[in-house]
């Protein structure tokens, strides 16, 4: 009797953790190969946007999130898979070109210049990871959208993990090819500083972009960043430069159609989200980015609510409820062992 209850439960734990072990095991990937690199500037000149895409936008919080939404929300996407033409491999390596040199690409976290080629040796980094998004990118939609997705060396981008972008003091100094691209320590990964307001504006530009399309389901910018405070302190330290400003200019003539409106117009991250900030967060994104004739709401301007967790359902949330059914099944199993055995004395 003993050995058949052990072996009920035993059998139970092990189905608890071969579903823990798919919900959560890495995908490895492959080392990268050796390409022509050469070291560049960290950061570009700084950008100003001065054309009519965003005419007749207007507002605060969530009226100035729907509009935008409605603007920037893509035509079109390219493949994600493959290195012909329509693919992410063919447009990125136009979107991410150096500006001084036609031949190369930048890459996101280390910001060398790269001698272009077919995503033989590079990766379609999600800077907002797939893991983080409940779900909800994969490849397709927001999972090969070209304002969302940045080359990056395959190794900085398995290094880098899942981890939510966040202040890092001390931990782990990452550097590949002996350039250094950033920190790690807790669960958190910090980019170089000119890195930085990049990140945090192609999250903001993710979570307005599809807002509509995911609607509840989506996931809070919380979910890939260590605060509200964190993303906007980056944006405002990392001011949006010529490199974001080419990207935005190739997605509008593309099959994309559209633009990143946190790079044209740094002040709509305060206007829409504002009220998400830290008094002394949000002052200091109204001194960095003024609007001219718009006096901000005292204590916050935006009053946009963080969407709730789903698109497929919260990874953990999913492994905690299996792991319970299978834990339910042995106790319901032993139960009626119990049972059978009263009945036959």
């Amino acid at each position: 009797m003993k050995k058949k209850l052990i072996s009920l439960f035993l059998c139970a734990f092990g189905a608890i953790g071969a579903v823990s072990y798919g919900l959560f095991a890495k995908t490895s990937v492959d080392e990268v190969k050796p390409v022509l690199a050469t070291s560049h500037p960290a950061n570009f000149d700084l950008y100003a946007y001065s054309g009519n895409y965003y005419d007749g936008i207007s507002g605060t919080g969530d009226s100035l999130r729907s509009a935008l939404t409605t603007k920037i929300h893509p035509t079109s996407v390219p493949t994600y898979s493959g290195k012909g033409s329509g693919t992410l491999a063919e447009h990125l390596q136009k979107a991410d070109e150096d500006p001084t040199n036609s031949s190369n690409m930048i890459y996101l976290y280390t910001r060398d210049s790269v001698k272009k080629n077919a995503a033989g040796s590079w990766n379609r980094e999600h800077v907002w990871p797939q893991s983080l998004s409940n779900n909800c990118w994969g490849q397709g939609r927001a999972g090969a959208d070209l304002l969302h997705i940045r080359p990056t060396y395959n190794t900085t981008n398995s290094t880098r993990s899942n981890d939510l972008y966040g202040e890092v003091s001390g931990g782990s100094t990452r550097v590949y090819n002996g350039i250094t691209y950033g920190y790690s320590s807790g669960g958190y990964f910090m980019p170089l500083d000119s890195v930085k307001g990049d990140v945090a504006r192609i999250c903001m530009y993710v979570w307005v972009a599809y807002h509509d399309e995911y609607l509840t389901r989506l996931p809070a910018l919380t979910k890939v960043f260590q605060s509200m405070d964190v993303l906007m302190t980056w944006h405002l330290q990392d001011k949006p430069d010529v490199m974001e400003g080419r990207r935005n200019n190739y997605a509008e003539a593309s099959i994309q159609h559209n633009r990143n409106p946190f790079v044209d117009h740094p002040e709509y991250a305060w206007k829409i989200f504002g009220n998400q900030l830290s008094q002394s967060v949000y002052n200091q994104a109204v001194a960095t980015y003024p609007e001219s004739g718009y006096t901000p709401t005292p204590g916050g301007g935006g009053d946009v609510t963080p969407a709730a967790n789903g698109c497929g359902g919260n990874v953990a949330t999913t492994s905690i409820t299996l792991s319970a059914i299978a834990l339910v099944g042995a106790t319901t199993l032993f139960v009626k062992e119990i049972t059978k055995k009263k009945k036959e004395n």
